[in-house]
């Protein structure tokens, strides 16, 4: 039975050399024809139809092409290209390519006539109309002579389905992403695509196989990339270091069904491991040991400065700084105690004060029980108490956006924090 596809436009383009040949389809559907745009046509009637022909086939066009499809389509025009023989006409014909399309149509491509470098270029063109114009690719097809049996006539043709094909340049700009900046959100969005592509049809299924699929490691990888990109888009230390945890450790028995169903996901599983391991430590750990939560807090400090995330590197070393003298002073049990964490920044703001030279009003700004706190006993207690003071002056500055009269510009706030990032690293935890 014919699919009606109203609405949907077709991109073709016609080859100089037609040739009678019988255009198999994934499906197994039949329709010969001497251009592949009429076979398409046939076989998805109703389409609307852009047909880019260079000045050499526009007789083919006229007397071949254009009888054929015109019961078939909703309508067809032609589009005059040129030959593509150097980069000006390439980059004329993708402009007209992308000049046929309107922004969120749906579209199939065919890219089996394009003479020299067009089918790459109209495969570009797939990638660059899906970000620019948000079109929904409903197909890219290739008729494949190469693959045909000759030995019958007409010879048969298979007709590959290369729609999926397309969805790698949207797995590698995820993974730009992910390198670049750390951010897992795309490809966590790709991985659910593939699992809900894979969804057994429920009136059919039973509980086992419904079962199955929402239990599938996929799924799981897929929920916690996406928990720990916003746990560190909005410096959220605990939860990133705990749903790294939960990556390493699931990614690793999910490899092989992953293998199986994501093939451009296996190749950066590496890439997730070796970014989120370093970062990996449980929520019962980070409770048990602050000691090695203070480490793995610094290495997510450095992972945002390395990805240039300064806000969010400065928000946390700041609020690092403060539980690190807790450790310091014993108090490693209390850092997410607010009155303890409190007492402590009074501490440290008061001695900032007295560092310059206002006595006066820091001992006016703390009480008794907060200025019990001696962070004399602390190692490199000066240089901690200016670093603190200067932490929180440049979060503040990034927090007011500028809106100081003695605001840093984004350069000074560049090599501000890289200097007290040597600073940071150089704090002895024990």
């Amino acid at each position: 039975m014919h699919r009606m596809t109203d609405g949907i436009k077709a991109i073709t383009f016609l080859g100089l050399r037609p040739g009678d040949t019988c255009y198999v389809f994934p499906d197994g559907r039949e329709h010969t024809a001497p251009f592949f745009g009429i076979a398409l046509a046939e076989y998805m009637p109703r389409l609307r139809m852009r047909v880019f022909v260079t000045e050499a086939a526009r007789h083919s066009y006229e007397e071949r092409f254009l009888p054929r499809v015109q019961p078939c389509v909703a309508d067809v025009s032609p589009v005059m290209i040129p030959d593509g023989r150097n980069s000006e006409e390439l980059w004329q014909i993708f402009q007209q390519v992308v000049d046929a399309i309107e922004a969120n149509e749906t579209v199939i491509f065919d890219l089996t006539h394009g003479f020299r470098s067009l089918p790459f270029l109209s495969f570009l063109a797939v990638a660059y109309l899906r970000k620019v114009k948000d079109i929904n690719l409903q197909g890219v097809y290739f008729g494949n002579f190469d693959a045909g049996d000759k030995s019958v006539s007409p010879p048969r043709t298979p007709v590959v389905d290369l729609t999926l094909f397309a969805e790698l340049l949207d797995w590698t700009v995820a993974a730009d992403l992910f390198v670049r900046f750390g951010d897992a959100r795309d490809l966590a969005d790709l991985l659910k695509k593939q699992h809900n592509r894979i969804k057994p049809d429920p009136r059919n299924a039973d509980k086992a196989e419904m079962s199955a699929w929402n239990n599938l490691p996929v799924k799981t990888v897929a929920s916690q990339l996406y928990n720990i990109t916003q746990a560190l888009r909005l410096v959220r230390p605990a939860d990133a270091l705990d749903s790294s945890a939960q990556i390493r450790d699931q990614l690793r028995v999910a490899i092989q069904s992953i293998n199986a169903l994501v093939q451009p996901f296996t190749l950066l599983t590496d890439k997730v491991l070796e970014s989120f391991s370093p970062l990996a430590l449980s929520r019962a750990d980070q409770q048990n040991d602050p000691v090695r939560t203070l480490q793995t807090e610094r290495d997510l400090i450095m992972w945002y400065l390395d990805r240039n995330q300064t806000f969010q590197a400065v928000a946390l070393a700041r609020e690092w700084l403060v539980s690190w003298v807790m450790v310091q002073l014993g108090r490693g049990g209390q850092i997410l105690e607010k009155q303890e964490r409190e007492q402590v920044e009074c501490a440290l703001g008061a001695a900032a004060q007295q560092r310059r030279r206002k006595a006066a009003e820091a001992e006016k700004a703390a009480d008794d029980r907060r200025m019990s706190i001696d962070l004399r006993t602390i190692p490199s207690n000066e240089e901690v108490v200016k670093l603190f003071e200067q932490l929180g002056d440049l979060r503040n500055d990034l927090m007011h956006a500028g809106k100081r009269k003695e605001s840093r510009s984004a350069r000074m706030v560049e090599q501000q924090i890289q200097k007290l990032r040597e600073q940071i690293a150089s704090l002895s935890i024990s």
